[in-house]
Order: structure tokens, then C-alpha cells, then sequence
């Protein structure tokens, strides 16, 4: 039976990871994407945010978003995609039903641009009844600490690196609003101008 370097009596046991690499640019990226935590104001706030911040992850992308560039929101047949392109750039690419301008927050939060929205089209219908659903599902969690998203391991690297700061970011503000949160979802109301 033979011993390997390891186990050997004053071997020294080789790091097989000397410079770190991988470490480093998941530290990098979470240091970019760190939430300046400010936070909502309000508990309405609280649910635009999260609402429109998990419509928004939900859709399909591939690049790292920047807080404070434009990015693009479509229905797609398949589900929603976050583009770099703008309707107007498209040419003949067909990247389904255009919904509005997004962008990232430096909390971590999307914005849609509302002046973008046409509420007849069938992207803003389907968003309409995204948020609606997930105001639903999250009216049913006992408790709204619960539903942040923390790790997804099936999401793709950014989508799941942007979930995780979204949760970090909204974490303080559920002790602050939570209460207030339950009582508005349990208001049918709770939906109307989260769009708007």
C-alpha cells in the first residue's frame, strides 16, 4: 500500500487554486452588483420594485447589465427577453412584442420607463398579468421574507447574481414594510399603477 504526497509524514499539501481564479471575478462581479441600499420608501414601492424587478429576471439574457444603461424589455413566444437593442435598431430581427425602455438601479432594482408602454399591445397585457400572478403567489407566502429570492441555482449566472442582490437589497425593507405589504396584497387593488 503506498501513501500519497498528502498523507505523507512533512509533505506539504499543494493549493490546486494558487491564484484564485474564478474567485476573483465572482468577487469582482458581487462588488460591481453591491446594492447602495437605500431602499423604497414606502410599502407600494416596495411591491413595484419587487414586482417589476422579478418580471424583469425572469426574462432571458446573457450579458452583464450596468445600473444606468438602457436595456430593452420583449414578449417573446417563449417568455420575455432583455435585449441591448432597441426597437428602432431591430432591422428585420424579430424579437417579439416590444414592452418599454428598462434600466438597473444601482439597488438593484429595474425601472421600466412608463412613456414606453403602449397598454393596448400584447407585451403590456402579459406583463399586466405577470404582476398580477405574482402579486397572487405572494399574497398566498406567509410570510414576504420568505419569497425573496436568495439562490437560484438554475438561473444563469447574471440573472442569478441580480436576484441575489434584488433580495439583499429588499431584505431591510421587509421589516420595515412588511406589515403594510400584507395589507395591500390582500387588497385586490394592490396592482393597479405598477405599471403606470
Amino acid at each position: 500500500m503506498t501513501q500519497s504526497a498528502s498523507s505523507r509524514p512533512g509533505a506539504t499539501q499543494k493549493n490546486p487554486n494558487p491564484q484564485g481564479k474564478g474567485l476573483v471575478p465572482l468577487l469582482q462581479d458581487w462588488e460591481a452588483m453591491r446594492t447602495d441600499l437605500t431602499g423604497p420608501d414606502s410599502a407600494t414601492e416596495f411591491l413595484r420594485d419587487y414586482a417589476i424587478s422579478s418580471l424583469v429576471l425572469v426574462a432571458e439574457f446573457r450579458f452583464k447589465p450596468v445600473p444606468g444603461k438602457p436595456y430593452y424589455l420583449y414578449s417573446t413566444s417563449s417568455g420575455w427577453k432583455l435585449s441591448l437593442i432597441a426597437p428602432g435598431e431591430l432591422g428585420r430581427l424579430d424579437m417579439g412584442s416590444f414592452l418599454a425602455r428598462c434600466q438597473l438601479g444601482t439597488d438593484m432594482t429595474w425601472e421600466l420607463v412608463v412613456e414606453d408602454i403602449d397598454r393596448d399591445s400584447p407585451a403590456a397585457r402579459r406583463a399586466q398579468r405577470f404582476i398580477l400572478g405574482f402579486l397572487r403567489a405572494l399574497s398566498e407566502q406567509s410570510s414576504i421574507a420568505d419569497s425573496l429570492l436568495t439562490y437560484v441555482a438554475r438561473l444563469p449566472y447574471y440573472r442569478r447574481l441580480l436576484a441575489t442582490g434584488l433580495s439583499s437589497q429588499l431584505s431591510s425593507s421587509v421589516t420595515r414594510f412588511g406589515g403594510e405589504v400584507k395589507h395591500l396584497l390582500a387588497r385586490e387593488q394592490a396592482a393597479i399603477g405598477l405599471l403606470e
